[in-house]
């Protein structure tokens, strides 16, 4: 392979840390094997080497390339080919692996160091989800029931919960503990910014806080200077209000001021925002100035218009003073902060106690988390001195002289307790470190890119001629192998313009840029297409700066749904042209016909869009593939049966009773369940209204089709609520749904497979739940709960693979380390989500935690300055992580990047595109298509605009303004063709049966004759026979386990014990077993019987317990059967049979009247004992029943002789089958009398 000078320099240079800014398409994994082969290649063991990647299929792909670089190395004779073969052997003991698989390597090897169990799993996400809300809820139990002793918990519960109870606490609680965990050290991190809400006044001065502040003013007032330079433009533009460049100087003049007063002197720069008076405009007259053009006169400075430039400039100095009320007062600023301590104290006592209590709930059960194995690891390899500094432990040191290299993927994705691990085990010049800071997209797993970014800084930039004494050095892959050209350039230029160092945490400079790396034979400029929608051109509604209004949650998702449908349908049309071009790879002459696994359509987020996205393209019948999103437990097939399982657990539930009775299960209309009601409406539980009808149809004696509807569904429901008892969940759901044909009623419904496939998922969740610590039907229906709630919520089955040909659609996220040669970015004007700088206590790891400020007493609440710029810096993160998310989408592309967005009120839209991309303006920006469009099209008014958008063409880009008619010709031809449906369906119905009426009837009509023998088994013991009742062979399917003895060791007596009666079951199955052991010519009295019970013990066949049963109860009475008559003739036979087995097969008619004659069934037993006298056979039988000796004797031995009758009768037939030999007598012999009883 022909390698770039730079990716040489990192695969060759040793003795070095190396940190490695690799962009997009840079081949940063190939260059990563390539070094690891080299260092093979020049002597070391792949078992030496730490290669630590993000994912467990990205450590899996780099061994396959390993593996398959040492292979050919191998066949090639590259280097030591004896060296080469041991590294294939060894590639398998590698670790190449995750940070937490390499973490669960370290604390299984040094458990004992920390003290847990070694035979700990990790727990699966819904359980321990579970167990962390339980362990809340525990707390907070505790803590109510004292808290009016505790005024902090009271105030906390006051000011940070709603009226509906404390869910919102329990959630503070969850989000704060789950942050905290990705520190080092946790709970130190919380003391720590708890002490920070102790701050004077003169402290705030100089504080972070006041810092973050300071710099978003500065945003601000750069905002400012905008709105007034554009206004500036339109004055000079022809037919520009030129009477307005005075005052816009004037206005520009203040703001510069306001600027330097910032930079030099904070009570200054207040007192000129409060004393603010922006100079007066000239007035305006449309007969005075003729040559003006009144639109852009009114959009400069329009005394009436709230958006104009110059209104938008004065909105941004007026809400200056609301950031920092008070007149700059830093005491009162200091004392609402302050106040909030205990609160914060209190919340941090909740999250101490519930670690504890979370700690102990998983040491009881043996689990773990994946943050557990983190600080597990990082406490194994670490020692506090006795100077309080962390050092590196013995077995840091032993993992530290193991690995000579260390190398890390995706480094841009640490965090600071991931950092601290490596640390330990680092050498001087052993860390190759590899990453994007431009790709770091999982802020919200708390990746820390700040962390590559601090190394990138103090790192050298590397060279040849540099000292070999510096050892951190840091390397810049640029070029781009993946992509052409024209994508490259098109990233380029949105991010050129748009990132730096203050908004995306890069300044995306010639050193960030792509640079192009491969050759295409055609062209295939970037694709925007902006989808309008076609609403009033009248201003849109906006905040006074002139930007757009940021809308609710509810109200993005109701406007979400309405886009997601027009971009699926733009999607799906494009798709169709697609299929019909050429799409053109890197280093191929030629091209090749696009196909559907060519194309990928990325979102940023999929819920709500990916359900409407399948939905279109199955209308258009182009195959999908989504892997992932929610909404399984909403899927109709799946609440019916989760419905079911409720009222198997427990039936007094209205919703899931009506839900399952109204469901193809139960069967019951709808006028059936208002008979129901209507007849006993006061009723509370419907329940009990459906028992009381089920009653009265009874006591009238009279045949009510429905009582007995109703009897035997709820029958069903109280069989399948027993068997839930015993049975295995997986099992129980899958004999529901075949009993009830619930599974095959789904598969004849639209889309059956995809609904089959879901009943499957439920009864797969159900053998994975029974693999946790939690059991029963009750915990498995909790689990479910929690998991509807969010914490896991999954997508439907798919019955397409990703593998074949087809679409496929996936967020931006998962898209992160993949290519496709054409991607259709959609949502493109979705806006970003920013929910989570609203939450009333907010948590950064530079600037700690920060709540409202909240005055329980006076009812009072309001920001403090500490969240204030907590607020501020989150919400340049979360623009930042946009930032990086739109270059990872764009970057996916080889071939194709086709981009397209909806958007209401075009022109609006326009005027905020056109005042460019200032960072004010990209700090307000909505979403990607603010950000591309006022690059695109910065200084262009609206006419130039429909210009541009009309001829398609601008600064090499492909550009389409697609309307809702151009998309509804598509909605159209769908109506069209519903409407022929129907009326051909209409016309089906006045036509005349066809010839094959009665014939179809027939079919469809089928009833199975032999209905009766379908529950019926194959095989029975004798045993079951004589306990079976008519028509119970249903029952027979599922046979409840037996349960075992448990013995229980007594300290005192020291002995083993059984723990409750033994069973006159058991008491026989040890008879049995001894009688077959007692050799017939031996000593038959009791010492000999003891004795041959010792042997069975010494021969493990007995254990203690039982061998002391068998000689307490049994000796004597054994003794007492061998003096019998009976007993003296199996002594004097000369041919004994004890224990013997058979199977009999026997027509089912004989069983039982009411079966099939035509059905076999295999009867087989265990006969106790027959002997051969005279030639002819004789039976005995050993019964263990109880006879009662203060009753009649002869009575009960009767009831005996007639229960046992039909056994002895098959046991005869069966001897008299396997020995041709006539049995001439039967006996039972009653151990518990000592009688025998011929029957």
């Amino acid at each position: 392979m022909n390698w770039t000078k730079e990716q040489k320099r990192i695969i060759d240079l040793k003795n070095s840390n190396i940190l490695v800014s690799a962009a997009a398409g840079s081949g940063k994994t190939a260059v990563m094997v390539e070094r690891i082969i080299s260092l093979i290649k020049s002597g070391e063991d792949i078992d030496r080497l730490l290669v630590v990647t993000f994912t467990k299929a990205a450590a899996a792909g780099m061994k396959q390339k390993i593996q398959k670089s040492l292979l050919n190395a191998y066949q090639n004779k590259e280097g030591n080919v004896k060296h080469l073969r041991k590294q294939l052997s060894l590639l398998n003991r590698s670790m190449i692996t995750t940070i937490d698989s390499f973490c669960l390597d370290v604390v299984k090897k040094n458990f004992h160091l920390i003290d847990i169990d070694p035979n700990f799993r990790i727990g699966d996400k819904s359980e321990l989800s579970i167990l962390l809300q339980d362990s809340i809820d525990e707390v907070l139990e505790e803590e109510y029931e004292k808290i009016n002793e505790n005024e902090n918990f009271r105030k906390l519960v006051e000011g940070f919960t709603g009226n509906r109870g404390d869910d919102e606490l329990s959630e503070i609680i969850q989000n704060t503990y789950r942050f905290i965990l990705s520190f080092p050290d946790p709970f130190v991190w919380l003391s720590q910014s708890l002490d920070k809400l102790h701050i004077r006044g003169e402290e705030l001065k100089n504080s972070n806080w006041l810092k973050e502040i300071k710099s978003y003013i500065m945003l601000l007032l750069d905002g400012a200077k905008g709105y007034i330079n554009t206004a500036l433009e339109i004055c000079n533009e022809p037919k520009g209000p030129r009477l307005y460049l005075d005052t816009l100087e004037k206005d520009m003049s203040i703001v510069d001021n306001l600027v330097n007063l910032l930079n030099n002197d904070m009570e200054e720069f207040m007192e000129a925002v409060k004393g603010f008076k922006a100079p007066k405009a000239p007035p305006f007259k449309e007969k005075d100035y003729p040559d003006v053009d009144i639109e852009k006169q009114i959009e400069v400075g329009g005394s009436k218009n709230n958006n104009s430039m110059r209104a938008g400039y004065k909105s941004i100095i007026a809400s200056i003073k609301e950031l920092l009320p008070y007149d700059l007062d830093y005491d009162k600023y200091a004392l609402e902060i302050n106040e909030m301590y205990g609160t914060i104290a209190a919340l941090r006592d909740l999250i101490i106690k519930t670690d504890k209590i979370y700690k102990e709930k998983k040491n009881e059960k043996s689990i773990a988390d994946f943050n557990d194995l983190e600080h597990f690891a990082l406490n194994i390899l670490r020692n506090q001195n006795e100077k309080g500094v962390f050092e590196p432990s013995e077995a840091a040191e032993y993992y530290s002289k193991k690995y000579n290299y260390i190398f890390i993927d995706e480094y841009q994705d640490s965090n600071s307790l991931q950092e601290a691990i490596i640390e330990q085990i680092k050498r001087e010049n052993n860390l190759f470190m590899v990453g994007d800071v431009k790709q770091s997209i999982y802020r919200f797993r708390l990746a820390d890119p700040s962390i590559f970014n601090n190394k990138y800084t103090t790192y050298t930039m590397d060279s040849e001629d540099l000292d070999n004494n510096i050892v951190n050095r840091t390397i810049d892959l640029n070029k781009n192998f993946r992509s052409r050209d024209e994508i490259l350039k098109a990233v380029n230029f949105i991010f050129k313009n748009i990132m730096s160092k203050e908004l995306g945490e890069i300044e995306y400079n010639e050193k960030a840029a792509l640079n192009t790396g491969s050759e295409f034979l055609t062209d295939n400029p970037v694709e925007l297409n902006i989808i309008y929608k076609n609403t009033s051109l009248g201003n849109q509604e906006g905040e006074a700066d002139g930007s757009e209004k940021i809308k609710s949650e509810a109200e993005i998702e109701i406007e979400s749904m309405e886009t997601a449908e027009l971009e699926a349908l733009f999607a799906a049309k494009r798709i169709k042209e697609l299929i019909k071009e050429e799409t053109h790879i890197p280093g191929k002459t030629k091209g090749r016909k696009i196909e559907y696994k060519d194309i990928v359509i990325l979102l940023r987020s999929v819920v709500n869009w990916a359900g409407i996205f399948e939905e279109r393209f199955n209308k258009e019948d182009i195959p999908f593939y989504y892997d992932g999103g929610k909404g399984y437990y909403d899927a109709l097939e799946v609440r019916i049966l989760v419905n079911l399982l409720k009222l198997i657990d427990n039936i007094r539930q209205d919703i899931p009773l009506l839900s399952v009775m109204r469901s193809p299960i139960g069967n019951f209309t709808t006028e059936e369940l208002l008979e129901i009601r209507l007849k006993y409406p006061k009723e509370k539980h419907f329940i009990d209204a459906l028992n009381k009808y089920i009653l009265c149809a009874k006591e009238e004696e009279e045949s009510f089709p429905l009582a007995d509807k109703l009897k035997n569904f709820k029958e069903k429901i109280y069989d399948w609520s027993y068997r839930s008892r015993y049975s295995h969940l997986h099992d129980l759901i899958w004999d529901i749904l075949m009993e009830s044909d619930y599974y095959n009623f789904a598969g004849a419904l639209p889309n059956g497979r995809m609904r089959q496939a879901n009943l499957r998922m439920l009864a797969d969740l159900a053998y994975d739940f029974e693999k946790t610590s939690m059991k029963g039907l009750f915990k498995f229906l909790r689990y479910i709960e929690k998991i509807d709630k969010g914490y896991d919520d999954r997508g439907q089955a798919k019955t397409l693979g990703e593998n074949d040909n087809v679409v496929r659609l996936m967020s931006i996220h998962k898209s992160k380390g993949l290519e496709f040669p054409v991607v259709i970015l959609c949502g493109l004007n979705k806006q970003f989500n920013l929910q989570d700088t609203k939450n009333k206590i907010l948590l950064h790891k530079d600037y700690g935690i920060a709540p409202m400020y909240v005055n329980v007493n006076e009812r009072l609440e309001r920001e403090t300055l500490a969240r204030t710029a907590i607020k501020m810096k989150i919400k340049k993160e979360n623009i930042s992580e946009e930032m990086r998310v739109l270059y990872v989408a764009m970057t996916r592309a080889i071939d194709r990047l086709i981009m397209a967005g909806a958007v209401s009120n075009l022109e609006q839209k326009e005027r905020n595109w056109r005042r460019g991309r200032s960072q004010y303006f990209v700090y307000k920006g909505l979403s990607y298509m603010d950000w591309i469009c006022s690059c695109l099209f910065e200084k262009i008014n609206f006419d130039y605009f429909n210009e541009i958008m009309a001829q398609g063409q601008w600064k090499n880009w492909n550009l389409k303004l697609i309307t809702r008619a151009d998309l509804s010709l598509n909605i159209r031809d769908e109506i069209n063709f519903k409407e022929s449906n129907i009326r051909a369906m209409n016309k089906f119905k006045d036509k005349k049966n066809s010839p094959y009426f009665e014939e179809i009837g027939r079919r469809l009509g089928f009833k199975y004759p032999y209905m009766s023998s379908v529950n019926v088994p194959t095989k029975l013991s004798v045993t079951e026979l004589k306990n079976l009742k008519d028509k119970e062979y249903a029952k027979l399917r599922y046979k409840i386990p037996t349960l075992v003895d448990i013995f229980e060791y007594n300290e005192v007596k020291d002995k083993l014990i059984l723990n409750k009666e033994i069973t006159g079951a058991e008491i026989g199955t040890l008879l049995h077993f001894v009688m077959e052991h007692l050799d017939l010519k031996d000593n038959l009295k009791k010492s000999g019987i003891i004795n041959t019970i010792k042997q069975m013990e010494n021969k493990k066949l007995l254990t203690e317990a039982e061998s002391k049963i068998a000689i307490s109860s049994y000796a004597e009475k054994i003794e007492e059967f061998f003096q019998s008559k009976i007993g003296k003739r199996i002594i004097d036979s000369s041919a004994v049979y004890r224990e013997a087995p058979f199977v009999l097969r026997k027509k089912a008619n004989d069983i039982s009247g009411s079966l099939n004659k035509d059905d076999l069934i295999l009867v087989q037993g265990i006969i106790d004992c027959y002997f051969i006298e005279d030639g002819e056979a004789v039976i005995v039988d050993y019964k263990t029943d109880k006879i009662d000796e203060t009753k009649e004797i002869e009575f009960q031995i009767n009831n005996l002789k007639n229960e046992y009758k039909d056994q002895i009768e098959l046991y005869k037939e069966a001897v008299e089958k396997i020995t041709s030999k006539k049995v001439k007598e039967c006996y039972l012999y009653l151990f518990s009398i000592g009688k025998e009883v011929k029957i």
